[in-house]
C-alpha cells in the first residue's frame, strides 16, 4: 500500500508541511509578482521614455507579459520544461539584479531595494531547497 501524500499548498511537487515553508513560498511568490512588475516598470522607463504614453505602457505591459510568460514555461515549479537547479538560480539571480539596478536607476529606489534584497534571499534559498523532500512510505503490511 503506497503512502498519501499531505494535504495543502505544494512547491516543487512536496507538500508545504511547515509554517517556515509557508513563510518561504509566500515571500518567494511576493518577490516573483514584484519582480515580474519591475521588469515592466523597467521597460515602460527605459523603452517608454517614461513619459504616459500608449508606445509607453506598451512596453509596460509587453516587459511584464514576456517575463511571466517565460518564468511559466522554464522556472515556476510546475512547468514542464523547468530548466535544472543552477540554471534557473543562475537566470533568477541575474533577472533580480537587473531588476533591481533598472529600477533603482530610474527612480524607483524602494522597489528596487525590495526586488533586489528579497529576490536574492528567495534565489539563496532555492539553492538549498531544491531538493525535493520524500514522502513517508507506509509500512508493508499495514
Amino acid at each position: 500500500m503506497s503512502a498519501q501524500r499531505p494535504s495543502g499548498p505544494a512547491h516543487d511537487g512536496v507538500a508545504i508541511t511547515t509554517p517556515g515553508l509557508l513563510l518561504l513560498a509566500t515571500v518567494a511568490f511576493v518577490t516573483e509578482v514584484a519582480l515580474f512588475v519591475g521588469v515592466g516598470v523597467v521597460a515602460y522607463e527605459v523603452l517608454g521614455g517614461g513619459e504616459r504614453s500608449v508606445g509607453a505602457f506598451a512596453w509596460l505591459v509587453a516587459g511584464t507579459a514576456a517575463v511571466v510568460v517565460l518564468w511559466g514555461l522554464f522556472m515556476a515549479p510546475k512547468a514542464r520544461r523547468r530548466l535544472g537547479v543552477g540554471a534557473r538560480v543562475a537566470i533568477a539571480l541575474l533577472l533580480c539584479a537587473g531588476t533591481a539596478a533598472g529600477m533603482v536607476a530610474t527612480g524607483w529606489t524602494w522597489w528596487g531595494w525590495f526586488v533586489g534584497v528579497a529576490g536574492l534571499a528567495v534565489v539563496a534559498a532555492q539553492t538549498v531547497l531544491h531538493e525535493p523532500g520524500r514522502v513517508p512510505q507506509a509500512p508493508e503490511g499495514d
